[in-house]
């Protein structure tokens, strides 16, 4: 499993997408900059780690594949895994019951450089929580550089270890910000030049009005530019105003009510935050909440299950079709839950009755 790791992560790192830096990640990538240092970890933060936060899409992952990137044309040899918090808790148990743990702690601890993205999934799972700082523990001293990334920052994340927060707060911390006008001017720029989108001069303008419309995280504005890329080949159109007007419109009339709009009022019925449904989450509380997020999301808008899955925590076509049919199958044995999904139905029909209005 750790050579399925290593090798996961070399690929990762070569097929990373188009990093395009904007003023927004200068603090982040000044944080990095401890981490690209050559050598493993020195005793100016032989403590510490460097922890990454911002919300989804904002760049987290490209922005630790560019640090690893940075390091290999220094250390062309660098050995480094990138893995999930709850992959690498899960392997540390699965090394527990082989009575493996210690060879496995020892493979870690001849890295050069972990990263441990979506930390925030460890949110209520204490078993994990401890087993994970064992890990970090063992690096401590001569072990790898540890970069960990999450969508929350250390202070905020719910049923946490004191022990992991101070761990954190005596680190480095950098938050990725959601990108700006300037910054959404510039990355559209950059991505629409690699995707050769025909657009139509003056090209500023365009890009302009897509700045302006397109108030999105950077992993959202490339799917977007994907997505306008397709149009344009599909209609033999260009990029102008008009017809990013037209096709503005039509995606308004088609998909009136936003994948957006259902993860708030789901979340508001569950007492829970929209954010945590679009997690990786598997926390037994969100388990529900999410199923019928996506239910709903299929119900309403038509999405594929590919899309649903990509906005409901990165997950896939099966995942999220598993998912509804295990709904489906929970409904008409559970009269509490019927109730809920029809008062989610009818709000969001009331919803959708007000943006048409």
């Amino acid at each position: 499993m750790f050579d399925v790791l290593v090798a996961r992560s070399h690929a990762a790192v070569t097929a990373a997408e188009l990093f395009v830096p904007v003023p927004e990640h200068a603090f982040a990538r000044a944080a990095l900059s401890r981490v690209t240092a050559h050598g493993k970890r020195t005793a100016s933060f032989s403590n510490g780690l460097t922890f990454l936060s911002g919300p989804e899409g904002s760049g987290k992952s490209l922005l630790a594949r560019q640090a690893i990137l940075e390091c290999l044309r220094r250390q062309p040899k660098l050995r480094y895994i990138i893995a999930t918090a709850v992959e690498l808790t899960d392997l540390l148990a699965l090394a527990d019951e082989l009575q493996s743990l210690t060879e496995l702690l020892e493979l870690f601890g001849s890295l050069d450089l972990l990263v441990c993205e979506d930390f925030h999934e460890l949110e209520g799972e204490p078993v994990r929580q401890e087993s994970l700082l064992s890990l970090i523990d063992h690096s401590s001293g001569d072990g790898p550089r540890v970069l960990v990334t999450s969508r929350k920052l250390p202070g905020e994340l719910r049923d946490f270890s004191q022990r992991w927060v101070s761990r954190c707060h005596g680190g480095l911390c950098a938050t990725l910000p959601w990108p700006g006008l300037e910054a959404r001017r510039e990355l559209i720029a950059r991505l629409a030049q690699a995707r050769h989108l025909p657009l139509c001069q003056p090209v500023a303008k365009s890009i302009e009005w897509l700045a302006e419309h397109w108030a999105f995280s950077p992993r959202d504005i490339s799917r977007s530019i994907d997505h306008l890329a397709e149009a344009c080949h599909t209609q033999q159109a260009v990029v102008d105003i008009p017809f990013l007007e037209r096709l503005l419109s039509q995606e308004t009339h088609t998909v009136s009510l936003s994948l957006d709009a259902i993860a708030t009022v789901v979340a508001h019925e569950f007492g829970v935050e929209p954010g945590d449904l679009r997690s990786r989450s598997r926390h037994q509380g969100l388990i529900i909440p999410r199923q019928c997020a996506m239910f709903l999301a299929k119900e309403l808008t038509g999405r594929p299950l590919e899309f649903i899955g990509g906005y409901f925590g990165e997950r896939s076509h099966t995942t999220v079709s598993h998912s509804l049919s295990r709904l489906r199958e929970l409904l008409p044995q559970t009269p509490t839950l019927r109730q809920q999904v029809q008062k989610l139905r009818k709000r969001l029909a009331e919803l959708k009755r007000e943006d048409c209005a």
